[in-house]
């Protein structure tokens, strides 16, 4: 927990410093807005209204979902008690770097008038870009946890790559966030997430049940008889 706590501090300490980056470059400002200004050039009808539906897979929602997911292969002892509290560390980590990130770099967001959907609190980094990120890695770690076909497997994480991607894409289209903001969030929660698979490795998988030695013993030979 010493060694996370540190790794943690050190990966929002980076955060703050690419956003102070982000933030006093001309060049890094002027790529964001012409992006966004592409993004926007290219609205439609249906392209908005899918976007403000896939926003939400980086909503509580997701969170909720992923969490139960773990809860639940938890109880049914494919995963060990561990897994949920490491997935409770996971999320506050998240959420807390995102937030010390808002706060002390205090980003505005994209002008108003270009948003499609309400959003409050500043722009950097985006909480739903990071939400997604953590949730949708969680459950392709989940179903890669119930075994079964390893195309199955890549096909999880497949999509859960495309979720993340999608999401990050909704918040620039819809207005609410820069390139900038999202790219650091995905960053950051993959470092994170990648930092807490290394330092606990094999102890969030749950080991197989131990037979039991006597029964597994090969039975003496009786007086007289010679072993094969």
């Amino acid at each position: 927990m010493a060694v996370l706590a540190g790794i943690w501090a050190g990966l929002t300490g980076l955060l703050l410093a690419a956003g102070a980056v982000v933030i006093h470059s001309a060049a890094i400002t002027h790529f964001d807005q012409h992006i966004t200004r592409v993004v926007v050039e290219s609205r439609t009808a249906p392209l908005n209204s899918a976007m403000k539906a896939m926003t939400w897979l980086g909503s509580w929602i997701a969170i909720v979902v992923a969490a139960v997911a773990v809860a639940l292969l938890v109880w049914t002892r494919r995963l060990p008690v561990l897994a949920f509290i490491v997935a409770v560390l996971a999320w506050a980590g998240e959420t807390g770097g995102v937030q010390i990130g808002k706060h002390v770099l205090a980003r505005e967001r994209p002008p108003e008038a270009i948003r499609l959907v309400h959003a409050h609190g500043w722009s950097f980094p985006s909480g739903h870009a990071a939400a997604a990120c953590l949730a949708f890695t969680v459950l392709a770690w989940c179903l890669a946890a119930l075994g079964g076909h390893r195309a199955v497997r890549i096909a999880g994480w497949l999509v859960a790559g495309l979720a993340i991607a999608a999401t990050a894409f909704s918040r620039v289209e819809l207005g609410v966030h820069w390139t900038t903001d999202v790219i650091a969030s995905i960053v950051f929660v993959a470092c994170w997430l990648t930092a807490i698979a290394v330092v606990f490795g094999g102890r969030l998988r749950q080991p197989a049940p131990i037979r039991d030695q006597a029964a597994d013993a090969e039975p003496l030979p009786r007086q007289g008889e010679t072993q094969r």
